[in-house]
């Protein structure tokens, strides 16, 4: 299997990513978010915007993180490390991410995701936000 073939298995078999951040001082942090991720292999997470890992993100935008599965036994797990750049989704990306989003957690929903996640509830001064 190639590299982005196992890549695909543990991103698609797998909902959480330990994301790290940093302070703008490199005070590091980890945290654990539920992730969803669009066909260009961008990351995406909800997250309350006084977290401490989103306080991190907005003074310093670099973060890694690792998808991995837990339950293996030792040694014979694979694993996703990335690191990149993480800032607020904007406000006309928003519904893009709620599809992913609710694709991933309600696969079976007959709820529209709109309605499940008002966009208006995600932007601006909402204390949660999508990253």
């Amino acid at each position: 299997m190639s590299y982005e073939g196992k890549a695909r298995k543990i991103l698609e078999s797998n909902k959480y990513l330990v994301l790290s951040t940093s302070t703008k001082d490199a005070d590091p942090w980890a945290a654990v978010v539920f992730f969803v991720y669009d066909t260009n292999y961008n990351f995406y997470f909800l997250s309350a915007i006084d977290s401490t890992h989103s306080k991190n993100i907005l003074e310093n935008p670099k973060v890694a993180g690792v998808v991995f599965d837990s339950s293996s036994p030792i040694g014979t797990s694979d694993e996703v490390q990335i690191k990149g750049k993480a800032a607020l989704v904007d406000k006309d990306e928003v519904v893009k991410v709620i599809t992913l989003y609710c694709e991933r957690l309600y696969p079976d929903a007959k709820i529209p995701p709109t309605e499940r996640y008002r966009p208006e509830d995600y932007s601006g001064a909402a204390e949660f936000r999508f990253f």
